[in-house]
């Protein structure tokens, strides 16, 4: 997330089973949520209670193997870029094979 200039929901709290990340200013993460699942079939959730249209999450507990990483974040990259959000293409893909590499998965 941060290699696409994205701001962790909790940066010094991971979790295992799933990513939280801050919509960028001006951006609802329902629509960021919407273009996901309504483009490229991907269901991820946004926030609840206080956090809901500020952030969204994406799950990754179960079966979920690098391939399906890479996938989500090159998805995460288009649908920023279509909200408007500056990213550079590929900077997320090129930051989750470093760490696979890394980790020889």
């Amino acid at each position: 997330m941060t290699a696409l200039g994205l701001k962790l929901y909790a940066p010094t709290a991971p979790s295992n089973a799933l990513t939280s990340v801050v919509s960028p200013d001006g951006i609802d993460s329902g629509l960021v949520n919407k273009i996901f699942r309504d483009t490229y079939g991907i269901s991820i959730a946004g926030g609840q209670g206080k956090a809901k249209g500020k952030i969204f999450r994406i799950g990754h507990l179960g079966y979920v193997d690098g391939s399906d990483i890479i996938l989500g974040i090159a998805t995460l990259e288009m649908v920023m870029t279509k909200l408007g959000h500056k990213v550079t293409l590929g900077a997320g893909v090129k930051a989750v094979e470093e760490i696979l590499l890394a980790e020889n998965l």
